[in-house]
């Protein structure tokens, strides 16, 4: 490239989720390592979010001051585990914008454009209050430093083999090769990015998954298993072989399920008292889904526990010393099914956390218990001081392409003492990475290709196309047999797959019939937050209701506090008064409220087939369809999850009503025409491909310019890495994936820097 005008940075990052930080820590080592001068900026729309409680590893709740001594907006996750933790939800973390609906037009005191948790429905607006009617899906994402890590369950999965022999990824790598780069994002995932890159080395040594962390650089404890009631207990699970994928090293983990004794008094074969220590919610999920498939487990969590005594933290069957140091430092898991809405602990690995080691360092925190505060010795040890910058409270409008090479990003700045204000700003760079997470780069490169913008017209004719809802669904049942406590553990402890190469037909284990991978589905367990117990006996028809009127911020928070007004203060003084005689339901703790209910998260090998468009005068800025007009609700997927659905019901309430229903797609929604599907898993739109015809970039993650032949037909220095560009479902959780893709993309791209 050749160029007469010096950028103001080397490399522009948009986004800080698992594509931008996968990306940028890599990237700013080799910036350090090559000590030209070169730097980084990363832009994010959102603000920092952090726990305001003390944590293990900060005290004294410095993190915030911290970051707002370094110039940067910082918000508290809710705190409270009750009515008024939703109210502080809807009312402070749930983004609101200028057109969300008449009101946040015409006052703009009530927008909240720095909210976390951004729930967009796609659609045309209509009415007097601006509602949109969904085209068929809602999406929640989250709208912060650190992307989707911030809202997602911390699930660590791997798709299965198959997924990735589907002839739309264009992907050149070996078994061998996949398995290299989804260990060695296991390790960026569980540690960190920076001991991930410090053990493969300049020798690229590849990753077995079993690699102990560097310790000086670790971020995290490494990924964990959580299924006791408290950390410390002795698990009691059983490690069979991962046959969707032969060389995970982490294995399946599987519950176990002791029989009762069938000719009294002959006991179990191990003592039954085991299994009382397991989380209610892993216990009751396994047992049902063990008679349905053979392939199911514990799932690998983002999250910090401790591990049984003289085990290090994430390296079972190792020992070391008491007191370790490792140990000691850590936050651990407390069990409070918060993770979707803040981990009050600080024990998830939220992207944040990277990325504020790797940019400011680290609060002082205390040396010895009885020391001075201040005089600890990881103040100001930040990691890429001086080559890695973010601003936050930017949002990208346009990417430019100079004359002379590079390119000018356009953005919005925020204001965040009044967000409704901002400023117009630009910044120049060499390269540009973007990683705005599925919508958001779908609607950054359809602008940047559409006929009324134009800065990037050689995009290929295939930007938007590819949209898959990864098969997302959720579901409940209502007066389980057995209590599954929703709110106590991590948000979900297991999995089970349908459909698999692992010898699961579609009707159980014993099946004759073979299993249908192209039907492929993933169950999760799903815990609920505390706070949203308040209101669930009145919150699913309200939920429902809510997704038809598309309205999901300033409403749902009025309605929510009508409803509790008139179910539980107009009953207080009557219940108090009967207190004495019999124990009111209004006294009861949350737990019990929820005790005796399940919800399944769900994901399938959806068809992919969906398109974004840019939505017109009266439309959401986006909007989305599939060829033919066809509902996604009536994707094969669908109907082969409600059937397994449908065998699970009776496994969890013998008696009854034992149907699982979801409150987005009901009979009620559909007739009205509102139904939609509510997922945080969208993936594609920008998809890989081999050329300029069929898709958006390639598997390297360079975009194609459609008026280039030759080897390089290539936006020259303009990068995509995120969930847009995973061409199919993948069927699960899917930011193991974006991180290996995303790790890849930056090695090919450090690879061809210039000398």
């Amino acid at each position: 490239m050749s160029q007469t005008t010096k950028r103001d940075h080397t490399v522009v990052i948009i986004g800080t989720g698992f594509g931008g930080t996968m990306t940028g820590i890599p990237l700013a080592q080799a910036f350090k390592e090559r000590n030209k001068g070169e730097t980084i900026l990363m832009l994010e729309r959102g603000t920092w979010w952090t726990t305001p409680v003390s944590t293990v590893q900060d005290k004294e709740i410095k993190t915030a001051e911290f970051l707002s001594k370094k110039g940067q907006p910082v918000q508290y996750w809710a705190s409270r585990n009750d009515f008024r933790g939703l109210i502080d939800i809807f009312s402070r973390c749930f983004r609101r914008t200028r057109d969300e609906n008449i009101f946040t037009r015409l006052f703009k005191t009530l927008r909240n454009e720095d909210g976390l948790y951004d729930l967009t429905i796609l659609g045309r607006k209509a009415g007097l209050f601006r509602r949109p009617k969904p085209d068929g899906i809602t999406v929640i994402r989250a709208n912060g430093v650190g992307g989707g890590s911030l809202v997602y369950s911390n699930i660590t999965i791997q798709p299965p083999d198959f997924i990735f022999k589907d002839p739309r990824w264009p992907i050149t790598w070996t078994d061998a090769k996949r398995e290299d780069y989804f260990n060695f994002a296991r390790h960026a995932i569980g540690y960190s990015v920076l001991s991930a890159l410090k053990v493969r080395g300049p020798a690229q040594t590849p990753f077995q998954g079993t690699e102990a962390p560097i310790k000086d650089v670790a971020a995290n404890s490494g990924l964990s298993n959580i299924a006791m009631r408290s950390a410390r207990l002795k698990t009691h699970w059983t490690v069979i072989p991962d046959k969707n994928n032969p060389t995970n090293p982490r294995g399946l983990k599987q519950l176990t399920i002791n029989p009762p004794a069938t000719v009294p008094p002959t006991p179990p074969p191990i003592d039954d008292r085991a299994n009382d220590l397991w989380l209610d919610r892993a216990r009751v999920f396994q047992t049902a889904v063990k008679d349905l498939t053979t392939d199911y487990g514990m799932v690998d969590l983002a999250i910090n526990d401790l591990t049984p005594e003289d085990t290090p933290l994430g390296l079972p069957g190792q020992t070391f010393p008491k007191n370790h140091p490792q140990e000691k430092e850590s936050n651990y898991c407390e069990r409070q099914s918060r993770c979707n809405v803040g981990c009050l602990p600080g024990a998830r690995h939220t992207l944040n956390k990277q990325l504020m080691r790797a940019i400011f360092g680290r609060p002082k925190r205390y040396a010895a218990p009885d020391a001075p505060v201040g005089t600890g010795p990881n103040d100001e040890d930040a990691d890429f001081k001086d080559i890695m910058f973010i601003k936050a409270l930017a949002e990208v409008d346009v990417i430019v392409p100079l004359p002379d090479g590079g390119y000018e990003v356009r953005y919005i700045q925020r204001n965040p003492e009044k967000t409704w204000e901002y400023t117009q700003q630009k910044v120049t760079a060499d390269n540009v990475i973007v990683s705005a997470g599925c919508l958001g780069t779908n609607e950054i490169m359809l602008r940047c290709s559409s006929s009324e913008r134009g800065t990037l017209p050689n995009l290929s004719d295939r930007v938007g196309y590819g949209f898959s809802t990864n098969g997302d669904y959720v579901a409940f049942l209502n007066k389980t047999d057995k209590r599954a406590s929703l709110i106590r553990g991590p948000v979900t402890t297991s999995f089970a797959h349908f459909n698999t190469v692992a010898g699961t037909g579609p009707d159980g284990p014993s099946s004759t019939t073979p299993p249908n991978t192209e039907l492929f589905h993933t169950f999760e367990d799903q815990g609920i937050p505390p706070a949203f117990v308040s209101l669930f006996g009145e919150g699913l028809p309200l939920i429902e209701k809510l997704i038809g009127s598309g309205d999901a911020g300033l409403g749902f928070l009025l309605l929510a506090i009508w409803k509790y007004v008139k179910k539980r203060i107009l009953k207080l003084p009557g219940e108090v008064f009967r207190n004495n005689l019999k124990r009111a339901e209004v006294f009861q703790s949350e737990e019990e409220r929820i005790s005796n209910f399940m919800c399944i998260a769900i994901m399938g090998r959806e068809s992919s087939e969906g398109q974004f468009r840019l939505g017109k005068k009266g439309d959401t800025p986006l909007r989305i369809s599939k060829p033919g007009n066809k509902k996604f609700w009536d994707d094969p997927i669908y109907r082969e999850i409600e059937k397994s659905l449908d065998r699970l019901g009776p496994k969890f309430r013998q008696s009854g009503d034992h149907k699982f229903y979801s409150p987005f797609v009901t009979p009620t929604a559909k007739s009205a025409g509102v139904d939609s599907i509510a997922l945080s898993h969208p993936l594609g739109g920008c998809r890989m491909a081999k050329s300029a015809t069929e898709g958006v970039v390639d598997e390297f993650g360079r975009v194609f310019d459609k008026s280039k032949t030759g080897p390089n037909p290539f936006y020259e220095g303009l990068y995509i890495a995120d969930a847009s560009i995973i061409p199919t479902a993948l069927g699960v959780n899917p930011s193991l994936t974006i991180s290996a893709l995303s790790l890849r993309i930056i090695e090919k791209m450090i690879s061809g820097l210039s000398p």
